[in-house]
């Protein structure tokens, strides 16, 4: 994909934790991506793919930042956006995704219900396609893309590999794209 919707986000030492933990540290600032998560990663390849394969809309299921990152790229491509989130979601969050222009629909007291509907609207609604927030393999390779950028800073730094990678895990997805990247890379995962 030329015409990326996320960028290239900063990679930065951490001076308070290098000193803390003893070892430099740096830290890959995905808060600063335009739907302000490292979602739109993943997110916008899948969507990117999907409107290339001809679809008409984008359905996805979210307690926030997966449906934000579809909505921005809905937005950014032109393509009509619904989100379905729990019950639990808090209207601070609804209402960022209704700010990027996406339909959002509340359904049940917990994700899973709410991919429930988001699926059913799929298989009712010709064109449209499904985003999971997730578990996608074109997904994890959006998201396996941080770890070019992190490899090409280090390069240029002319820093080694890094010892270890941290993220937090949920669904799983930045995870298996993360460790896709360190097997590009040639780095290995312990």
């Amino acid at each position: 994909m030329s015409d990326l919707l996320y960028i290239d986000s900063p990679f930065v030492n951490s001076p308070v934790l290098t000193r803390h933990l003893g070892n430099e540290v740096f830290l890959k600032l995905d808060s600063a991506q335009p739907s302000g998560s490292f979602k739109i990663r993943g997110i916008s390849v899948k969507c990117q793919r999907a409107l290339a394969d001809g679809c008409t809309a984008f359905v996805s299921s979210s307690g926030g930042n997966a449906g934000l990152a579809v909505a921005h790229s809905g937005r950014v491509l032109g393509v009509p956006v619904t989100v379905v989130v729990p019950e639990t979601t808090a209207e601070p969050t609804r209402q960022l995704l209704r700010d990027e222009g996406a339909t959002v629909l509340v359904h049940g007291a917990a994700w899973d219900d709410a991919n429930d509907l988001a699926l059913k609207i799929v298989a009712e609604t010709p064109g449209a396609a499904y985003v999971h927030p997730f578990d996608d393999p074109i997904v994890w390779q959006g998201h396996s893309f941080m770890i070019d950028e992190i490899a090409a800073r280090c390069a240029a730094q002319r820093l080694p590999p890094p010892s270890a990678v941290v993220m937090s895990v949920g669904g799983g997805g930045l995870m298996v794209g993360v460790l896709q990247g360190m097997h590009r890379a040639g780095w290995k995962a312990s």
